[in-house]
């Protein structure tokens, strides 16, 4: 009788000592160390830094520049809660001094590691609810010399996605617009105090007006977010969360989806197919849908052109993770500036969503911004599920 072929790989998985068990690694620091440690040593060299692009982005005038990333991702207009006949902080963009060695240029490669390391739980309840935290700085154009002021605040949305609930998007939790800088407060002073403040030219022909507010006063807004049953925004379609679950997480498929989806919404302001790309994807990962979709748009984002690592660094809310960039283009009344994710390695989650100044303009530059400063961002502080709606603060 012929002898039973010997389980190599079970004995050698018996003979593993405990420590190297991969599930004791999973998520440890350790395996975050192996990872920087590998990418660190991929096959492509650094790149020299891109030089800016002369096309124009259409900043969005009339909403706060880091709203647009939270507003993209929910309905194209928002709808009053009860309307009647309705239908149903500064990061780093270098390493971290004294921790492991950066990832390399080769963004594609990090990001697919990324995606593998996606946390694949799968659950479901009543609300997907999403809590971010957003800032941007505004340039002040004063009779004496030009100051910069942050805005800053929470948002929390929850999207119902059983039939007869409600999506709605609380803004504006502990709202604040204060001097960035003690040298701003001190110009802004010298200003006369103002507390009705009118930014400087963007250099797209519009202009904001804002108020300061230096501690929390106005009472969170509740917007109603659905429209029916469609609760989202994929490009300039309003889709179900149905729909939503149905997306192909494959990532061929994905990106064929959104090629198709970028044609259609000639209205958007973002006219460029790689940055278009970039936004859609990026707002894929906080709405509710699958992991392996979460996955896919990751994989999207890694095969756009001129993507690149960052390394390991800092997000505004002071959580370290892997930075990942495209090119810079120009923004108008700040300089050259760059999209930029940052990305819990060990987990998959997104951390958060910003624009980075890589060159200041003069007037920004005047006002005290140097490369490196994060002009807005969009901070994903938790995203889960839950059997209650959501309420604004008292």
């Amino acid at each position: 009788m012929a002898r039973k072929r010997p389980d190599v790989m079970k004995a050698l998985a018996d003979a593993r000592p405990p420590e190297l068990d991969p599930e004791r690694l999973a998520g440890s620091a350790r395996a975050r160390h192996d990872l920087l440690a590998i990418l660190a040593d991929g096959p492509e060299a650094q790149a020299p830094e891109a030089t800016p692009s002369p096309r124009t982005f259409g900043w969005r005038w009339t909403l706060p520049v880091a709203a647009t990333a939270v507003a993209a991702a929910v309905f194209v207009g928002t709808l009053p809660r009860d309307a009647p006949n309705s239908p149903d902080t500064r990061a780093t963009a270098g390493p971290t001094a004294g921790g492991p060695r950066p990832t390399p240029e080769n963004g594609r490669l990090a990001l697919l590691n990324v995606a593998a390391r996606l946390d694949r739980s799968a659950d479901e309840g009543t609300y997907w609810q999403v809590t971010t935290r957003s800032g941007w700085i505004g340039l002040v154009a004063a009779a004496g010399s030009p100051f910069a002021v942050v805005s800053s605040s929470e948002q929390r949305q929850s999207f119902g996605v059983r039939p007869g609930t409600q999506s709605l998007m609380v803004t504006g939790i502990d709202a604040t617009t204060a001097p960035r800088t003690e040298r701003d407060e001190k110009r802004w002073r010298a200003a006369g105090s103002p507390r009705d403040l009118t930014l400087a030219d963007s250099g797209a022909g519009g202009r904001l007006g804002l108020r300061m507010e230096t501690s929390p006063g106005k009472p969170p807004t509740v917007d109603r977010i659905n429209l029916g049953d469609r609760i989202a925004a994929l490009g300039a379609r309003n889709v179900t969360y149905q729909e939503l679950r149905e997306l192909p997480g494959d990532s061929a498929k994905l990106r064929e989806l959104l090629e198709r989806l970028h044609k259609e919404d000639t209205g958007s302001e973002i006219s460029d197919r790689t940055e278009w790309m970039w936004r859609q994807a990026a707002n894929l990962i906080n709405l509710p849908v699958t992991p392996e979709v979460r996955a896919a748009a990751y994989r999207v984002i890694a095969d756009l052109p001129g993507i690149r690592s960052l390394g390991e660094v800092t997000d505004p809310l002071g959580r370290k993770g892997i930075g990942f960039a495209l090119p810079a283009t120009d923004r108008p009344g700040y300089g050259a500036a760059r999209s930029e994710l940052i990305v819990n390695p060990a987990t998959g989650a997104l951390l958060s969503d910003q624009e980075t100044l890589t060159k200041p303009s003069a007037q920004a530059a005047e006002a005290g911004l140097t490369a490196g400063t994060p002009v807005n961002y969009t901070a994903t502080v938790r995203s889960q599920w839950s059997d209650e709606q959501v309420e604004a603060p008292k």
